[in-house]
């Protein structure tokens, strides 16, 4: 099973910021946590137990862009703590034993949020008991952290949808693709692109899809990732 070096992944990080850069895709003169987070990854050299995070108070803040449908400019925040240890292959067949991606959409003119979403890892207590729903999934609103009052929409936790995990570097992808199309089409092509997003799709992807493909046929999938499932799926 793929899992980068430390090192490596540090590589990548810092390839994405060159590259979002190169594409004026963030305000160079913003700082944000994406060198942050590389240049401490790099620090852990050839280990393949590592972790890295983007916090609340130094997103990654993609350039505002145009949203026809509320007639404003828009603009993704994008928060991260992400991390795998080689040992849990063997135990549990996935490597990833941190993963929250949080994604807060704003609208520039009067700084409201308008749409925040997770990819999350279900959390477990000490007892070793595993919130409900899928190991690995997308909820919309949820825990933001905020002090200011939200909408009742962005506080619901629930449901919980079965989602494949994702990087930065896969989250950062999607919202290229969605939110900058002139960007995008310079860069889907690039064989360092191709290479950096197939890197990712081996670590989050493709264990992932193993599974679900075990289980395709005979099973439910949602039961197959179901957290309170998982360790004894795993075994």
């Amino acid at each position: 099973m793929y899992i980068p070096t430390a090192q490596e992944m540090a590589s990548a990080l810092f390839y994405l910021h060159q590259q979002l850069t190169t594409l004026k895709l963030i305000d160079y003169s913003q700082s944000n946590g994406v060198v942050d987070a590389a240049s401490r990854l790099k620090t852990f050299g050839s280990s393949k137990s590592w972790r890295y995070r983007i916090e609340r108070s130094k997103p990654l803040i993609l350039i505002p862009v145009l949203s026809a449908k509320l007639n404003a400019d828009i603009y993704p925040k994008i928060f991260v703590d992400f991390g795998v240890d080689e040992a849990l292959i063997e135990e549990k067949g996935f490597p990833l034993n941190t993963l929250n991606l949080t994604l807060e959409i704003i609208n520039e003119s009067n700084g409201h949020l308008i749409h925040r979403s997770h990819i999350d890892l279900a959390t477990c207590n000490n007892e070793g008991k595993y919130q409900d729903g899928p190991i690995f999934h997308l909820q919309f609103g949820g825990k933001s952290g905020a002090k200011e009052s939200e909408p009742d929409i962005l506080k619901l936790r629930r449901p919980r949808w079965l989602h494949p995990p994702m990087d930065l570097i896969l989250m950062t992808e999607m919202l290229i693709a969605n939110f900058y199309q002139e960007q995008w089409s310079k860069l889907k092509n690039q064989d360092n692109w191709k290479v950096l997003v197939a890197e990712s799709q081996m670590l989050c992807y493709k264990p992932f899809f193993d599974i679900a493909n075990k289980n395709i046929e005979k099973d439910s999938l949602l039961k197959s990732f179901w957290a309170s499932n998982w360790d004894a799926n795993q075994n």
